[in-house]
């Protein structure tokens, strides 16, 4: 009900102030319509004209779009309201925290360390930090080390819903990370796989801290945002920040309460839209602006090309490092990085191939969000450029391509919490069929894999490879893409997991069904004063109570209407969630236990087995949550 006048507020608010024109600009370094390239001002105008359609659809209070080229900011668009209460408009200036597009200028720093001989990316990162606690099985052979920092490979956990705080002052990064120290749990041998992790970026910035002898924001300021002529940009949640920040809003449009970081490195910085507009200007240029090279020709080079994977020691060259990862879109290979924090979501992407770039700043995000400008901007930056010409495909023998069939398992959750999804539903399934390879994922149609080599493939919208095949090295045979690590595994594990999990659930939730005949019969019986046959109750409303727990706790959260800040905090919907599950976990048990009590009390046969059944599935069903962590977990301070 909150959502329909403020829908209406926005509507009337930007018809409003689009009839005064003050919602775009042609941006101008003396660039008149005749200097941009004909489609170029043909997207701009359409995306005027649309974007300013598309706010008065959606429930996003303000936006901000820039498209730049090598020489010029060639036109910036803003929209709707930095402030809904005080009619504040966005502008050029307005800033919105970029979330994690701040991992870009983190990666740039330490560039700039290795232009300057300052850092060897190979050093273990116990060496620079002792004193930052990391929890490393294999630290004797496999140390974490910079590089694997800067490459998401390190092994850790990304941040988890409880990565805010409210009440300053801002921590040292330091302190930060000794309160976010379970964080640094490598899960495999560090340098093997991708799997995304603020945390890492985190401890990231305090090396730098550490090699540097600044603060972190400090050293970012003067070798990057200044050169660069983002003069005003700030990171972390100062005083001063909040002033020039835009107000972020949460899915019910209202403003959420103020927030600290505690990955600032990883996702902290606020800028404008013309400042972030600056910055592709530089990438554009390849690390220069002007005269002023930021980071060496050869150096940029490395920026998104990993080196530390065992996909890309096998061949693989897209991936992710310094803060930016390569992006494949209709063909064509763009680099950049998105963002996302309580009240913002940011995005951008350039195309070196093509000299064109974008950004998008919008001040609303929550769990449930709208992203129709970053859509509509994508998709027209999209149409601009030229698909790459792929690489021809080769001729690969029908006995090396049957050596990669089979099924894989995924391997490196981001989260590991979600691994208990993944597992079930994430595995690809490589068939051969007439000397062709096709991937499959679960309930999905195959796709052809496009030999490069003997072990590089691609899709077929691909511009270049996009997957590999290689062995461990314990002799395992891995699947990769630039973020995806598979290992092969037996199809029937799965299947067996399939059926006990989908099964039991199946199971579980007919006992609701069921609860619906056997409740009324039994009520009506007593009231007719009818004797029943299966006097022991508890054989079937145990597990019931078991299954409505379940549902319950889970659906608990949901139902409630969490915002993205509340879901890692002590709300009453997380901690009935901890309670319920808990009850899950025991009430299984205890099921278990009286329906083969049943034996020895007058039942029907069929009712005791179902009670059988049922029982064994919820109690199977609290092993595999179990062995997740998903029972009895306190989202506060996971």
């Amino acid at each position: 009900m909150r959502n329909i006048p403020l829908k209406r507020l926005f509507s009337l608010m930007n018809a409003f102030c689009v009839s005064l024109s003050l919602c775009s600009v042609l941006y101008s370094q003396s660039i008149t319509d005749s200097q941009v390239p004909s489609p170029v001002l043909q997207t701009i105008k359409e995306l005027d004209s649309d974007l300013d359609s598309l706010l008065n659809e959606i429930s996003v209070p303000g936006a901000a779009v820039a498209i730049v080229s090598p020489d010029a900011i060639l036109w910036i668009k803003t929209l709707g309201f930095a402030n809904l209460e005080t009619g504040e408009r966005v502008t050029e200036n307005t800033y919105f925290c970029i979330g994690s597009c701040t991992k870009s200028y983190t990666g740039l720093a330490f560039l700039k360390l290795l232009d300057e001989g300052k850092i060897d990316l190979n050093t273990p990162v116990r060496q620079v930090a002792p004193e930052i606690e990391i929890e490393n099985p294999w630290e004797d052979t496999h140390p974490v080390r910079i590089v694997h920092l800067l490459e998401h490979t390190a092994g850790f956990d990304d941040s988890h819903p409880n990565w805010f705080y409210f009440h300053g002052p801002v921590l040292s990064l330091q302190r930060a990370l000794e309160v976010k120290a379970h964080l640094r749990k490598v899960r495999w041998p560090p340098g093997t796989r991708f799997a995304y992790s603020s945390a890492g970026f985190t401890l990231a910035g305090y090396v730098l801290e550490k090699m540097t002898g600044q603060p972190y924001d400090a050293y970012v300021k003067q070798t990057l945002l200044e050169p660069m002529g983002m003069r005003a940009a700030t990171i972390g949640s100062s005083q001063e920040a909040r002033e020039q920040l835009a107000v972020g809003y949460d899915k019910h449009m209202e403003p959420f309460p103020i927030w600290y970081d505690y990955d600032e490195p990883a996702g902290a910085m606020n800028a404008s839209i013309r400042e972030m507009a600056l910055f592709i200007q530089c990438m554009l240029n390849r690390g220069a602006v002007g005269h002023t090279r930021i980071v060496r020709n050869d150096s940029f080079d490395r920026i998104g090309k990993p080196v530390s994977t065992l996909a890309a020691r096998a061949g693989l060259e897209p991936g992710y490092s310094f803060g930016i990862g390569t992006i494949y879109r209709g063909g064509a290979r763009w680099y950049g990085h998105s963002g996302a924090v309580p009240g913002f979501i940011s995005e951008y992407a350039y195309n070196l191939d093509h000299g064109i770039g974008y950004v998008v700043l919008q001040n609303a995000f929550d769990l449930m969000f709208y992203d129709d400008i970053f859509t509509h901007v994508r998709n027209s930056m999209n149409a601009l450029v030229d698909s790459l010409e792929p690489p021809r495909p080769v001729s690969v023998p029908a006995q090396t391509l049957e050596q990669y069939v089979g099924y894989y398992e995924p391997r490196s959750p981001r989260l590991q919490l979600a691994g208990f999804a993944e597992i079930l539903t994430g595995g690809v399934h490589i068939h051969c069929r007439n000397d062709t390879l096709t991937s499959q994922g679960f309930m999905e149609s195959g796709k052809p894999l496009i030999p490069i080599s003997e072990h590089l493939f691609r899709y077929a919208e691909d511009p270049e490879a996009s997957r590999v095949f290689f062995k461990t090295p314990d002799g395992r045979m891995a699947f990769a893409s630039q973020r995806a690590y598979y290992e092969r595994t037996v199809m029937w594990k799965t299947i067996v997991y399939r059926i006990l999990v989908f099964g039991g659930l199946m199971v579980m939730m007919s006992s609701i069904v069921y609860a619906l005949f056997w409740i009324p019969v039994h009520v009506y019986k007593k009231a007719m004063g009818k004797t029943n046959r299966s006097t022991f109750l508890r054989m079937r409303v145990v597990p019931l109570l078991c299954v409505l727990s379940l549902i319950v706790g889970v659906a608990m959260p949901v139902a409630a209407d969490q915002t993205m800040l509340e879901l890692g905090q002590k709300t009453p919907a997380n901690v009935v969630f901890f309670l319920l599950t808990l009850l899950f976990a025991i009430l299984s048990v205890l099921s278990l236990f009286t329906s083969f009590q049943s034996f020895f009390r007058p039942v029907k046969k069929t009712a005791r087995w179902y009670a059988i059944v049922l029982s064994t599935a919820c109690f199977g069903m609290a092993l595999y949550l179990g062995s997740w962590g998903l029972i009895g977990l306190k989202l506060w301070i996971y």
